[in-house]
């Protein structure tokens, strides 16, 4: 029976919904604090979250919001297996970690516990943590040489792990002792069971003191409440279809596609067209892709709305059986969630994006996203002579995409996910760092610039077998990191860089720190998707994600791009090639000279440019300023005013257009040359850029030598009138 605000009164509603929120947040503490491994205590990779009795999401706290979607798979799942015998009562926990069935891939073990109340069935809780290794054949579970999920570690497909409060130890141990860690392992499952356990006694404090009817009348209103805003949001934006696609590089090109479609108070997110499933495993079970629109869904139009079921219900997501986001049975999926996962993001936010550029009222939510990055895992004899498996955890070191007001964030793209400290990984792992720092130039230029990622360079150091084990994953590819929206520029590309037999350890005896790694030498290359040995001498550079910029950067605050050189984050050369900027040799901004480079730079813009008609293969995906008129719906310049064309249509043609070399975005765009284009687009007027992106460099055509730009194409997106034209 539905219930609703007329048999809750408001006040005792907004009481026990704030009361589940905690209650959710207070298992992601105990997470923390019982958990042992860096995935727990520090990076928050875990997801904590209660449901209705069917499985529907009630509260998820600060949790990742595909998580708190897969688990309510998981839920729903168990309740299947179990149920129909009597095998579900009080005190139970349930394992599972079956990507086929409800996790991402084998290293994300859930717990689901039933939570009963007056001897019926009234709720669940559930958790999620990333285990440090799941015996798969690559240390720590990421294996980019499996090609069946057999190779990808332990796959549990429903397990009671605890029955009626105690644990069955026969089946704890043999689930830990195929793993690589034990100990650890075994830390991060008791954990779950302490935040199913903490869980279960505040639910029923709950219920006992309110009674199970008011509470479920209150789930039930909570529900209805985010469905209702999310649909009233939806509802105000222009029906029509928006579209993105974006590749992943390993020993094969991957193609995803997604196009949104927008009709009323419902979106369709449909991945038809999106390649068939991989050898490699950066596959996605659906579960997992419904998981990824549902949390962007979160992160954009239902960011101050309570994270639960309701958003679900105005969504529907087409991902064809057998391709990347929809995989059968055997592929493999132990990259994915850095990979395919990210990527699926990334083009969700990509589209949404799109749509609320459309929009005046929304307009001002729209931000640059990135398309993902690399990262790496670590395993090996430690200096106490111990075997471990960890991870570098250096995803939430990129920095985030610029918005319509502002600079991206330097550094913190991971949420509520963070990075182990430097002094911690030395103490317990057999490393050197030689440093974590920013990067110079690599923030997609614009308006507001994106913000900028980090740079880290180790070497081994008291290992006692002179190496440990190495493995590269994330999204491989040279277009894997910031787009920028509006005319602003990509971030540098997110690499890792293998230098082998380097001089470094030469050079700190001699008091000298290799800061400068080409001064380090050694032989140097880009690593794809693999296993590897970082041995004694050898340095690994891991560079993450900058985010892309917003708006022209000739636009930019003079005295901004002052204060990006004094803090090293921004060269003089690129404040004065990309930015117009002219910056004294004291580090003093030159206001005259910087006035007149900037005019003479939007005059060179114009010189050489041809006509934008039939070029804007990349889409219309972001006008440039949009003026709704009684008598028109027009896209004109944001600078000048200049009338580009209608809403709707290709405002591309009405531009003028060139096509650049990738450098010209700046230095850390390099490796991108021969293989991409930078795509410009200028108003016809007075030269504001309008549009920059990265595209495939077509063969036979030589680009321009001028600028670049990442990400993947874009698919024009399809817009209606008011009357549903």
């Amino acid at each position: 029976m539905e219930s609703s605000l007329s048999s809750v009164d408001p006040i005792t509603f907004e009481i026990l919904s704030h009361r589940l929120h905690q209650i959710a947040k207070e298992m992601g503490t105990t997470l923390e604090r019982v958990g042992g491994t860096a995935n727990t205590t520090q990076m928050h990779d875990y997801m904590a979250s209660l449901y209705r009795a069917n499985g529907e999401v009630l509260a998820a706290g600060e949790s990742m919001g595909w998580h708190v979607a897969c688990a309510g798979f998981a839920v729903k799942r168990i309740l299947e297996r179990f149920e129909g015998d009597g095998g579900i009562g009080p005190g139970d926990i349930f394992l599972i970690n079956d990507p086929y069935l409800t996790a991402i891939h084998q290293s994300d073990v859930y717990m689901v516990s039933p939570i009963y109340f007056g001897g019926k069935l009234v709720g669940w809780s559930a958790t999620f943590v990333h285990v440090m290794d799941i015996g798969a054949m690559s240390p720590g579970g990421n294996s980019p040489g499996a090609t069946e999920i057999c190779q990808e570690g332990v796959r549990v497909p429903g397990v009671k792990l605890v029955e009626g409060g105690k644990l069955r130890r026969d089946v704890f141990d043999m689930i830990v002792g195929m793993t690589r860690q034990p100990v650890m392992v075994g830390l991060d499952l008791k954990c779950e069971m302490a935040a199913n356990n903490v869980a279960r006694m505040r639910m029923e404090e709950m219920y006992g003191q309110y009674g199970a009817e008011l509470v479920d009348g209150v789930s039930q209103e909570m529900i209805r409440y985010s469905e209702s805003i999310l649909r009233r949001r939806v509802g105000e934006l222009m029906d029509g279809e928006w579209g993105d696609s974006a590749v992943i590089e390993g020993s094969e090109k991957w193609r995803v596609e997604l196009r949104l479609r927008k009709v009323g108070d419902r979106l369709v997110f449909d991945f038809t067209g999106t390649d068939k499933q991989a050898k490699t495993g950066i596959n996605l079970p659906y579960h997992a892709t419904f998981g990824a629109c549902y949390e962007v869904v979160l992160g954009t139009l239902g960011y101050d709305i309570p994270k639960n079921h309701g958003v679900m219900r105005p969504m529907e997501v087409i991902a064809p059986e057998g391709t990347i986001v929809n995989v059968k049975p055997p592929a493999p999926v132990s990259m994915n969630t850095t990979s395919g996962g990210q990527t699926v993001k990334f083009l969700v936010k990509s589209v949404l994006m799109q749509i609320l550029a459309t929009s005046e009222k929304w307009r001002g939510e729209v931000m640059a996203h990135s398309v993902g990055q690399r990262l790496a895992r670590h395993a090996g004899i430690n200096q106490y002579g111990r075997y471990y498996a960890s991870g570098f955890a250096l995803g939430a070191f990129a920095g985030s995409g610029a918005t319509t007001c502002g600079d991206g964030t330097d550094s913190s793209h991971g949420g509520h996910l963070s990075c182990p400290n430097v002094e911690w990984s030395e103490l317990n792992f057999p490393l050197l760092h030689l440093f974590r720092r920013h990067i110079r130039d690599g923030a997609g230029a614009g308006k507001f610039r994106g913000g900028v990622g980090g740079e880290t360079a180790v070497m081994v150091h008291d290992a006692p077998e002179g190496k440990i084990k190495v493995v590269a994953y994330g999204v491989a590819g040279l277009a894997n990191s910031g787009r920028g929206i509006f005319g602003g520029y990509p971030g540098g590309p997110s690499v890792i860089i293998l230098r082998e037999e380097a001089k470094a350890v030469r050079l700190l005896s001699r008091g000298r720190w290799p800061g400068d790694l080409d001064k380090a030498g050694g032989r140097a290359r880009l690593l794809p998707y693999c296993d590897f040995d970082l041995r004694e001498g050898d340095i690994l550079y891991m560079r993450q994600s900058s985010g892309g910029g917003y708006g022209d950067p000739l636009e930019r605050d003079a005295g901004m791009v002052s204060r990006d050189v004094a803090n090293g984050v921004v060269s003089k050369e690129v404040a004065r090639t990309i930015y117009g900027v002219a910056v004294k040799r004291q580090g003093e901004l030159d206001p005259a000279a910087t006035e007149k480079l900037r005019g003479e730079m939007r005059k060179r813009r114009l010189k050489g440019s041809v006509s934008g008609k039939g070029r804007g293969e990349n889409g219309a995906s972001f006008p440039p300023c949009e003026v709704v008129e009684e008598w028109e719906s027009a896209v004109r310049c944001v600078r000048c005013k200049e009338k580009l064309g209608k809403l709707g249509e290709e405002w591309k043609e009405g531009c003028r257009m060139k096509e650049l070399m990738p450098t010209e975005a700046g230095p850390l765009m390099k490796a991108l040359v021969g293989h991409f284009i930078l795509q410009q687009f200028y108003c016809p007027s007075c030269g504001a850029l309008l549009e920059s992106s990265l595209r495939e460099k077509d063969k036979g055509r030589r680009p321009e030598k001028r600028a670049g730009k990442t990400g993947a194409r874009r698919a024009a997106p399809r817009s209606v009138d008011k009357k549903g034209r």
